[in-house]
Parts: structure tokens; sequence; C-alpha cells
């Protein structure tokens, strides 16, 4: 098959209908169905704890790492906690729901965080890392942040 203009075109509009098809589903994934404390703070705890939740929206481009965004949210929940005077986060739960670009022709993802935890005090040093991060599923690419939505 010669390379001509038509068919270099119809190998574009080829790739552009698979990239389609391949990320326009949503990709779920979470800490689990009960909240988890690290174990370097099992029995560490204070029993005095005040539960705290943040919801965040990210939208990417080329690629999510969500790590990355799971870390970031959480960083943020743990400032709001210092605010109270604790300097842990205890029973700590997270999802994080990728939006593949099926309406948006900009192929941006939409990825919405909630991470909920409480704030505590302790002995010990807070891990400064979500629970259960090897189960937050990404997008492979270079993640670009466009916005974040608090």
């Amino acid at each position: 098959m010669p390379l001509s203009v038509s068919n270099v075109a119809n190998i574009f509009v080829r790739m552009r209908r698979h990239r389609s098809k391949s990320k326009t589903h949503h990709i779920e994934s979470s800490s689990g169905d009960e909240p988890q404390t690290h174990p370097t703070l099992q029995g560490a705890v204070s029993a005095e704890k005040i539960h705290l939740e943040q919801d965040e929206t990210f939208v990417c481009r080329d690629g999510v790492d969500a790590t990355k965004l799971l870390r970031a949210v959480r960083g943020a929940l743990y400032q709001k906690a210092q605010t109270y005077g604790a300097n842990v986060l205890a029973d700590e739960q997270w999802t994080c729901t990728i939006c593949g670009p099926r309406h948006r022709s900009d192929g941006t993802f939409k990825v919405h965080v909630r991470y909920s935890a409480s704030a505590a005090r302790s002995d010990r040093r807070d891990p400064q890392r979500p629970v259960a991060l090897e189960k937050a599923r990404s997008v492979p690419g270079l993640m670009t942040i466009l916005s974040r939505l608090e």
C-alpha cells in the first residue's frame, strides 16, 4: 500500500477511533470497604478523633497518575487536621473515579477523589502516604493537571 495523502488520513482516522473506544469507560478504585489505619500507628492513636472529609476534582490531560492525586488530596486533609491540633490521620478511606474523554474532544480526563480520615494525636509520626496505595488504578501517560477544584 503506497503512502498517499488519503491512506495517511485513513490511518489517522482509525487511530482516533481506536483511541476513543479504549478510553470511554470509568475507572474506579478504592482503598476498600472499611477504613484503615497505617500499621505503624496501630494502638498509638488517641481515642479522641475528629472525622474529616475532602472531595476534589482534577482535570488531567494525556494520562492519570492516581497515586500522585491521592497524595495531594491526603496532604490537603492532613493540613486541615493540623489546624485542629492533630498530628496523624487514622481510619483512612478513599475512592478515585477516572472519567475518560468520551464527550471531550480535547482528550482530558476528569478525576474525582474522595478521601476521609479521622484527625488524631499520636506520639508517632504520620506516614505521609495514603493507605492501600497499591489498589489505585491509573491511566498510562505523562499526566498534566489542568485544573484542581475543591
